[in-house]
This record gives structure tokens, C-alpha cells and sequence, in this order.
């Protein structure tokens, strides 16, 4: 069984207020394959609106250091967000997060962690955990006031959240 669960959303202020200006839902994350613990809220807190989107990725494709979907399936910081053109949005941080490598293996995923540690789930499962994860961060928006990004972040704040509903709308 998977856990994966977004555990206090918020803001980068934390003031426990909206702010319209700021794009990118935080919170700590709580991720446990059987009992196992990858992630903890003591780990601190990950951009979660751009980890939804690169974990939704992970429903299509593998991630690796050779090709990545993103920086960090889980990072620190979501400091620009661009629409280049392309189907999906760009999201550029910082080099810290938390990553691990997902492979498709038949029917299922190999989750292994930078320490060598290999988790094997059912496609399923992992369908299962990613679209709560999400869902999760999506109503944090849904619940919030609208954004107003500035000018500069208009396009790339569309094209993430185009992805977002693209990538859960076709499971």
C-alpha cells in the first residue's frame, strides 16, 4: 500500500492567508510504500503543486537522472514557471528536493531511492496514490482565492494548470 499525502498545504509565506500573487501550493509530504518511509513531514516542506504535475508524469513515463520529467519529483522551490510551446509546462527551482527513480516494468513500477532501496508496486496502486496526491493539491487551489500572477508568470501558470487537468481528466 501507498501513502502519499500532502500533510499541512500553505503558501510559501505560511501565514495561513491566500495569497493571490503566489502560484505554487507547499507542504510537507508523507510518502510510505508499505510501511516503508521515503518522505516525512520532518523533511520539510516541497513545492507540491509542481511535485503533482511530475508525478502525473510518472503515469506515462519513466523518470531517471537521464531523463527526467523534472528536476526533483519532489523540489524545494518552483521559482519559474514557463509555456515553451510544448504540450507540457516547464518548472524551474532550485537543486534541492527529494527524488527517487521510477521504471514501468510490465505491469507494474520499481520506485528506487538514491540509497539503493527498490519498492515494487502495481501501476494501479500507483495510479491510485498519484491521482489522491493530486486531487489533493487541486481542491488546496480550488479552495483558494483565484491567482493573480504577475505578467511574466500568465502564460506559464495556464500551461501548468492545463497540465494538471490534461494528465488527471485522461485517467
Amino acid at each position: 500500500m501507498i501513502s502519499l499525502i500532502p500533510t499541512r498545504l500553505h503558501w510559501v509565506k505560511d501565514e495561513g492567508e491566500d495569497d493571490l500573487n503566489d502560484l505554487c501550493a507547499h507542504s510537507p509530504v508523507w510518502f510510505d510504500i508499505d510501511g516503508e518511509l521515503l518522505i516525512s513531514p520532518e523533511d520539510g516542506n516541497f513545492t507540491v503543486s509542481a511535485a503533482a504535475i511530475y508525478l502525473l508524469r510518472t503515469l506515462e513515463q519513466d523518470h531517471t537522472s537521464e531523463n527526467p520529467v523534472g528536476e526533483h519529483l519532489f523540489p524545494c522551490c518552483g521559482h519559474a514557471i514557463y509555456d515553451t510551446g510544448e504540450d507540457d509546462v516547464v518548472i524551474c527551482g532550485c537543486s534541492n528536493g527529494s527524488d527517487f527513480s521510477i521504471l514501468h516494468v510490465g505491469d507494474t513500477i520499481q520506485i528506487s531511492t538514491i540509497d539503493g532501496q527498490f519498492y515494487t508496486v502495481s501501476i494501479d496502486q500507483w495510479r491510485c496514490a498519484i491521482m489522491k496526491f493530486s486531487d489533493t493539491v487541486r481542491q488546496f487551489y480550488d479552495s483558494s482565492l483565484p491567482k493573480k500572477p504577475i505578467q511574466d508568470d500568465v502564460a506559464g501558470f495556464a500551461k501548468m494548470m492545463d497540465e494538471c487537468n490534461r494528465r488527471t481528466q485522461s485517467d
